[in-house]
This record gives structure tokens, sequence and C-alpha cells, in this order.
């Protein structure tokens, strides 16, 4: 890996003393135009701190803008010698965005993962390279995993505190994603899956095939057996219904793998494993994907992507077997579409699935049972009907942190009530992975 710091800015806040105190801190990233922050929210000590640089800094590195050279490079056609870079800036992409919206997505921070000793690694929606901001030092420093700078990572990565090995995915995606840009129709990619070894530096191969492009969150399961890869798919057939996502299942003891089918609920872009019973997952399916904005000057100035919908959205739950992973219970509900998180917890001897519904329901369901418990919806500090983005559970399973278009959020899971709302300014895009932990040191 290389390491090249970034110049950012920290600036320190504080909540009021009536805030709930616990062992909890909670991580936010968000995306306001060019601009990326990220609030850290320390609630045993009931301070915060908000960590913020331009776009623009985190790639001023001759490598990272290497990357971004490659980016247009490989998206012109090479049969075009007239003004390439010119005529990609302004056509479509597969799925219909344009060029820009690409720019601001592969820029855009996605997914937030602990690392240990109060460090977070950014990961980007599809780049080269990632942050780790660490609060103890107040830095931040950019990450890379060679020195060509066209291997992309996936959205997501999976921190493993045992071993303390990240797990993630990775392609050559830059050239072999833009070069197949007319075709409207699914084409696999070679992927390779790794863990990094933080106390090592060694970088070991886990897997290696054919995929597809957007690798996007991978996890592992509690006794570290098996590792689950979604794909956030958004290729059209030839009656411009959504293709099925790539879901890959590795038995990392026995050296398998499996396939998940997901014809007919697609994408699939999430999987969360059981926190009690090692061998149960729960995969996402958010029935939507990102379309068009009706021009790229309304994208620039709104910095909001335009989604389909293709109705409610759903939570497969699988159980793994020595034959593979097998279905054996579905949630959905009518009023939940644009699934964006899902997350299952242990709530006072319960598992809880909870999962987030556009523009603002957050709904919980029994784990066990797959059926519903309540819907909550969430509104901004003046009642009004908030977009919401992302949640994660407190360590201890008692609440739920939300972030929103504007608002950072304290809710209580055994009443739905909000304990606590704290304002985190203009969001342009709050659909990111934030994530909590129980370390409190800084």
């Amino acid at each position: 890996m290389e390491n090249h710091p970034v110049n950012a800015r920290f600036t320190d806040f504080e909540l009021p003393a009536t805030v709930e105190t616990r062992d909890a801190t909670v991580a936010i990233p968000v995306s306001n135009g060019v601009q990326q922050r990220y609030f850290f929210i320390n609630l045993k000590t009931r301070k915060g701190m908000m960590v913020c640089y331009p776009k623009r800094d985190g790639m001023k590195s001759k490598e990272a803008f290497a990357y971004l050279y490659h980016l247009l490079t490989f998206a012109m056609n090479q049969d075009h010698i007239l003004f390439p870079r010119l005529r990609v800036m302004l056509r479509r992409f597969h799925n219909g965005i344009h060029f820009i919206e690409i720019l601001f997505k592969v820029l855009k921070p996605h997914g937030m993962t602990y690392l240990g000793d109060e460090r977070f690694l950014v990961s980007l929606w599809s780049a080269s390279i990632y942050f780790v901001i660490d609060l103890k030092k107040r830095t931040i420093e950019m990450q890379m995993l060679d020195k060509d700078r066209r291997d992309v990572f996936s959205t997501y990565q999976y921190f493993d505190p045992v071993d303390k090995e990240t797990y993630f995915a990775t392609q050559r995606g830059v050239d072999e994603f833009y070069k197949h840009d007319k075709e409207a129709i699914h084409f696999d990619v070679p992927i390779r899956i790794k863990k990094y070894n933080w106390t090592t530096g060694k970088i070991t191969e886990l897997w290696s095939g054919d995929f597809d492009t957007d690798t996007h969150y991978i996890m592992l399961n509690k006794d570290r057996r098996y590792l689950g890869l979604c794909q956030f798919g958004d290729f059209y057939d030839e009656q411009h219904k959504l293709m099925p996502s790539k879901i890959l299942i590795l038995d990392l003891h026995n050296k398998k793998d499996w396939w998940v089918d997901n014809t007919g609920w697609s994408p699939s872009a999430h999987i969360d494993w059981d926190p009690v019973d090692a061998n149960f997952c729960y995969l996402s399916c958010h029935n939507g994907a990102v379309g068009p904005n009706k021009s790229p000057l309304k994208f620039f100035f709104q910095k909001t992507y335009h989604w389909n919908i293709y109705g409610p959205a759903s939570v497969h739950k699988y159980e793994m077997t020595e034959e593979g992973p097998k279905k054996v219970a579905v949630w959905t509900h009518p009023e939940c579409t644009r699934l964006t998180i899902h997350k299952v917890f242990a709530h006072r001897g319960r598992k809880i699935l909870g999962c987030t519904g556009f523009p603002n329901n957050l709904f919980l369901a029994d784990a066990n049972t797959m059926e519903s418990i309540r819907r909550i919806q969430i509104t901004d500090a003046c009642g009004k009907c908030a977009v919401l983005g992302s949640f994660y559970p407190s360590p201890d399973g008692e609440k739920l942190f939300v972030s929103t278009n504007g608002t950072f959020q304290i809710i209580d899971v055994a009443t739905g009530n909000v304990d606590y709302v704290h304002d985190l300014g203009k969001v342009y895009d709050p659909f990111n992975h934030m994530t909590a932990v129980a370390d409190t040191g800084w």
C-alpha cells in the first residue's frame, strides 16, 4: 500500500448535557457538493468532531491525479480521434447517466470501516484510492493498492478485528467498464477478493474470477468462515428490466464458493450476517437503480441522483448449508421503496432487522420470524419530512443512530421515540454507510 497525506480541517463541537451518555462513537460520511465531510460523535464524552476536505484535495497527489487521467482516457472510444475527452464528457453511459454524474459518483465517500485505535477507513464509491482518518492524531492519509492506479476497490471494506485484516474486492474496472459503455446488456469483468493485514502489510488473494462491475458490499460472518460479496447491478436486458445482481458466497474453511440466484429481486447490493447464528445471512433487494437526470446541469447544481423505482423493496434471509445457501424467508412492506441500508442486531434477547425506505421510513422487523414490528417516520427538527439516508444500531442494541439530509438523530429501539436531533447542515447525498463502535477513547 502507498500512503499520501491529505490536507483537512478538524473542527470540534459539543453536545448538550441533556444527551444520554453511552459507550458509542458514531461515524457519518456525507457529501456536500465538492466538499467531503465526516462527523464523529462521541456519546461518552458528549463531544464531536467534523472532518472536512474538498474533493480536489483528495486528488492533489500525482498518483491520484493520474487515476482521474485514466478515467478520462479509458472512458473514450479508442477509435474516435477528434477531441476524445471532450466527447466522453458530453455523452451518457450504459445506465443513461452523464459523465459528470459518473465523476461525482466515483469520488463520493460511501462506506465507513472501523480499524481500531480510533482510526476509520473511508471507501469511495468506485475508486483506486481510499482514506484513513486518525482521530487521535487528527490526520488523513490517502492509500492505494498499486502504482499503476488501475485496481478499483469495492465500495466497502470489512475489517476483522481478530487478525487485524481488511477484506475487499478489486477489479481492473476503469478500462473494462468504460470500453463497454455502449452495451446496455450485462458483461463480466475479472475481479479479485483479497485481504490486507495491517500489522504485517501482507496482501493475500482469496478468490479470483469473473464477476461484474460495481463490486459493492463485502462482509465476513461471525465465525469468520463465510464471506459474502454483492454487486450493485444497474444493467438492463432487451425489455429494459433490471438484470440480477451478482452475489457470491465463499466458504473460506472448505475452499468452496456459491452464487446466489436473485432473479426477480434485483439489485441486491448489501449482505448482513446474523449477529448470533453464524449460518444465516440477509440479502437486500433495493428494487430500484440510479437513472439519468434530465440534464447534467441539473445534477451539477443539485448534486442529487435520480432513482428509478420498480416497486416495494425486500430483505431475503438465507441459511448456509453444506450444499450452499438456501432461502428460508422474505421480509417486505408495501411502503418500503428504495431500500438503502439494512442491519440485523440484538436487542434485549431479540434479533431485530432494521432497514430504510425512501423517503423517511425506518422499518423494524423480527429477524427470526421476518414479520414487521413497526414503522418509524423520520422528520427534521421542525417536524417536516426528512430524507433518511442511513442508520446503524448502537453497540448495546438500545438505540438507532440515523443520518438524514440535514440531521443526526438518536432513536429508541423499544419505543421508536426520537431522543436527540443534531444539525449537520445541508447534506446533498446522505445515502452512505455510517457506523457505530464502542470505542470512545479519542
